[in-house]
């Protein structure tokens, strides 16, 4: 395997040679040597205006915008971050207004899954399959915005549902993985909703969180797990088998503090061990996804900081 200091010597890759107007991902174009590269659409949050109000006509807009990005890219497989297209009232560190909260929690309810069928199609005509869904399980989610979260995903064409979770939410999720029939998969993130520090970011939660349901698994997220003590090589190789999907992010280890796009450090740069640990994907097989999760602060644009992350995977999975 390369060490961290050998990997940084081949800097940065040229770009591909993709242009702006392609309209179509060939079929596994970021797929690896057997390691599919996966993006989180949050990557692409600057595409969107936060200054327009919220409509569906906007979001349809918005997500053009991220398929056109995806595309330009050349990534097949993304994961849906479905704040992305909610209107405004979700979770964060310093509270919501009560009105837009109860306007989001009747948006969702009101099921409306015509949207997210079209989005789907969007991706889909454009070669890009959407493997995964995350949503936000705050604690204050009322039943049936826990239930309708599973129908989301699955208007969006996945049978795997990631979550922004507390300890508390994602035992109450559970059961609707059941009713559903389709995996759960909790993120290891130190999530703005949550009150608790000794949260899911921490790895003896996640492996607690699997016995609440045979349909439970893990998303680790190799940034927030390092920056909080954690090894993400050694926990990827114990529980490859309990994994549905990797985050793919650099920072420092041994930094717990509410993560930003300053402290998240620049692939290569920080002290997650990600080529060793798509080399090990790669060595033995695994089948799940490993996902770009750009946060970092670049020099460039999103897609084509994004693209960056592409070719530093693919480099090492060489």
């Amino acid at each position: 395997m390369y060490s961290r200091r050998q990997f940084g010597r081949y800097g940065v890759a040229a770009l591909g040679s993709t242009l702006w107007g392609q309209s179509r991902v060939p079929k596994f174009a970021s797929r690896f040597n057997g390691v599919q590269i996966g993006v989180q659409t949050y990557s692409y949050r600057s595409l969107r205006n936060p200054a327009e109000p919220w409509s569906q006509v906007g979001v349809e807009r918005l997500m053009d915008r991220v398929v056109e990005a995806i595309v330009h890219d050349q990534i097949n497989a993304a994961e849906f971050w479905i704040a992305f297209i909610e209107p405004p009232g979700g979770p964060g560190r310093t509270g919501v207004d009560p009105k837009l909260r109860e306007n989001l929690r009747q948006w969702r309810i009101s099921r409306p899954l015509d949207l997210f069928d079209r989005i789907r199609r969007k991706f889909n005509d454009a070669g890009i399959e959407i493997y995964a869904a995350m949503y936000n399980f705050s604690d204050d989610l009322t039943e049936p915005e826990i239930d309708v979260a599973f129908e989301m995903a699955k208007a969006l064409g996945t049978n795997l549902l990631t979550a922004n979770c507390t300890v508390r939410s994602i035992k109450r999720a559970a059961p609707c993985a059941d009713k559903h029939r389709m995996m759960l998969a909790a993120h290891s993130e130190d999530a703005p909703f949550d009150p608790n520090i000794d949260g899911m970011v921490f790895g003896n939660n996640l492996l607690d969180a699997l016995k609440w349901s045979p349909n439970m698994r893990i998303t680790l997220d190799t940034g927030h797990f390092t920056a909080y003590g954690g090894d993400a090589l050694n926990f990827v190789r114990e529980h490859h088998d309990k994994i549905a999907n990797l985050h793919l992010k650099d920072r420092l280890k041994n930094h717990p503090e509410p993560h930003t796009d300053q402290n998240t450090t620049e692939w290569g740069k920080g002290d997650a061990p990600l080529v060793q640990i798509l080399q090990l994907m790669k060595k033995e097989k695994y089948p799940f996804a490993a996902c770009i999760e750009y946060e970092y602060p670049g020099q460039g644009t999103a897609v084509e900081e994004v693209r960056k992350c592409v070719e530093y995977a693919r480099r090492a999975l060489a």
